[in-house]
């Protein structure tokens, strides 16, 4: 396909986007589940233990909402596989604000998730510690979150020893490891209401994969989330996930958001217009949240992957487009973020796609996402030089990977590129 002839798809401008902010919270929290890669559903269950403990405190529908929503975003500060496992493992951490933080300055970023940033801070402070200037309801909503947390971690450990059903032979095994910190870590009021709501064989029955989902879509049915957004706030989505995704490993650190700003430069060069690009930077933003999935050690590796390490590397394109789709049903954002790795000499991942099946922003997306790799410091490398990364991807065009093209242009203008693509800090102007 040569670059005089390169098929740009027509993508409508969307002015509004509707999106259930319910349903974004829950998405949001399956990628963030990823990151246990054991255990895909703490976030899910978590929101849903303070549903339901909620209601036993008589509290409203409202405020069972938010804590819902609160309680499935609470680990939105966690990318990392090694900071889960503390979690999953420990009562307390002395790393464990750390992710709290992080979450709260994520969920600031974005208008709809914004009210859940205070009781996310302090999700991890004890009861007797909490902050004098904070309200009664935002020490309520951390200190729940804390206590579902928490016995979410209990039921984890019951889980592995003994089959799901034999909870309810056993509500009090589960129930006793968080009992001796009622009083310290937790609220006294919170842990009674958490004993009448484990009553009830319905709480631990819905905590399993096979009913949750279902339970979460049920509870939520109540309210109408949905909001219709402008393509400005859609993007302070893209951009609070993205950090999400860039913050799992330092050698990671800023490639979704300058891939998304080589893919914005490069297609403008290209002659998309302006609203073509921004969907496609979107999609760079966003083309590597299934590497949630993939352990630390691997994407932290010093040296070559073995055959298993790069089996699960390989699964990422799908994962994200699994995300993204439900996030953005109305964008093509899902299908060129999962096609990023296909080559068109069919060499590529996941699909195996070849020549006209991969089309012009897919094959900017793939460039712009090779040469942002190659110019950033990896475990097992230094950042290389702008000549030596042209050498690298000329050699990947001349076995006929990459559109040729659309290259030729990113060499001509590789110095301009390169500053973007070694840039540390927040976003270009």
């Amino acid at each position: 396909m040569a670059i005089e002839s390169l098929v740009i798809p027509k993508v409508e401008a969307i002015d509004g986007i509707k999106i259930d902010v319910g349903r974004a919270a829950h998405t949001v929290t399956k990628a963030l589940d990823y990151v246990g890669v054991d255990d895909h559903s703490h976030g899910r269950r978590v929101g849903l233990i303070c549903h339901r403990i909620a209601h036993y405190l008589g509290w409203d529908q409202e405020r069972r909402h938010f804590v819902l929503l609160a309680g499935m975003l609470h680990d939105c500060g966690v990318s990392s596989t090694e900071t889960h496992r503390k979690l999953v493992e420990e009562m307390e951490w002395s790393g464990a604000n750390e992710h709290c933080l992080r979450g709260e300055y994520f969920l600031e970023s974005f208008s709809p998730f914004k009210a859940y940033a205070e009781a996310i801070r302090y999700h991890h402070t004890r009861w007797n510690k909490l902050p004098e200037h904070l309200s009664q309801d935002t020490k309520e909503y951390s200190n729940l979150i804390f206590l579902a947390d928490r016995l979410d971690v209990a039921f984890a450990g019951f889980r592995e020893k003994h089959p799901e059903y034999q909870v309810l032979l056993n509500k009090n095994v589960v129930l006793d490891r968080v009992r001796p910190y009622v009083g310290t870590l937790f609220s006294g009021e919170l842990f009674a209401a958490l004993e009448q709501a484990a009553k009830k064989d319905t709480f631990w029955l819905e905590l399993q994969d096979l009913y949750l989902d279902e339970t979460i879509f049920e509870t939520l049915a109540s309210i109408d989330y949905t909001l219709t957004m402008s393509f400005d706030e859609i993007e302070a989505l893209g951009e609070l996930i993205s950090q999400i995704v860039d913050a799992k490993s330092p050698f990671t650190h800023y490639h979704s958001l300058r891939v998304a700003d080589l893919t914005y430069t490069l297609s403008g060069l290209l002659g998309f217009d302006s609203y073509q690009r921004r969907i496609l930077r979107l999609a760079g933003l966003l083309h590597d949240v299934g590497k949630l999935r993939t352990p630390d050690q691997i994407l932290e590796k010093p040296g070559a992957l073995t055959d298993d390490e790069l089996a699960q590397m390989r699964c990422h394109p799908l994962d994200s487009k699994h995300v993204l789709q439900l996030l953005f049903p109305q964008t093509p954002i899902a299908k060129w973020a999962s096609e990023h790795h296909e080559k068109l000499d069919g060499s590529g991942y996941p699909h195996g796609w070849s020549g006209e099946q991969i089309d012009g922003p897919t094959r900017v997306l793939t460039l712009c996402d090779i040469f942002q790799a190659l110019c950033q410091k990896r475990p097992y490398r230094d950042r290389l030089p702008v000549t030596e990364v042209l050498t690298i991807m000329d050699k990947m065009v001349a076995l006929g990977q990459l559109d040729a093209g659309i290259y030729q242009l990113m060499k001509a203008n590789s110095d301009e590129l390169y500053q973007i693509a070694i840039r540390e800090g927040g976003y270009l102007n």
